[in-house]
């Protein structure tokens, strides 16, 4: 039964994609008219919903109170370290900028 139905479906696609009616494929007609952009959108919006779902699913009563019993404390300010600058400058580039921006400003 599945390699008649395999047989099926590689004959379905090939109809689709290379049978000429009337000097175009089904597959050309249905570009023509926006199907497969129209599909991409159903599709991707099934699959969003169903995502949404099951990020939304209600969770225990019990799992908030065990988790908080688990959870770390806050990081203090003296423990969070600040990020290295990305860029440093030499001395002369320094320079050059510093006085930029004070023939800049005048």
């Amino acid at each position: 039964m599945r390699k008649a139905l395999l047989l099926l479906a590689i004959g379905a696609v090939f109809a689709v994609v290379l049978v000429q009616l009337d000097g175009k494929t089904l597959w050309e007609r249905a570009q023509r008219r926006g199907l497969p952009q129209a599909a991409s959108r159903i599709v991707r919006g099934a699959l969003s919903w169903v995502g949404g779902a099951q990020r939304k699913r209600p969770v225990a009563s019990a799992a908030p109170a065990a988790a908080a019993g688990r959870r770390a404390s806050e990081p203090s300010p003296e423990r969070i370290l600040k990020a290295p600058p990305k860029e440093r400058l030499s001395p002369d580039d320094r320079a050059s900028l510093d006085h930029l921006v004070t023939t800049r400003s005048r």
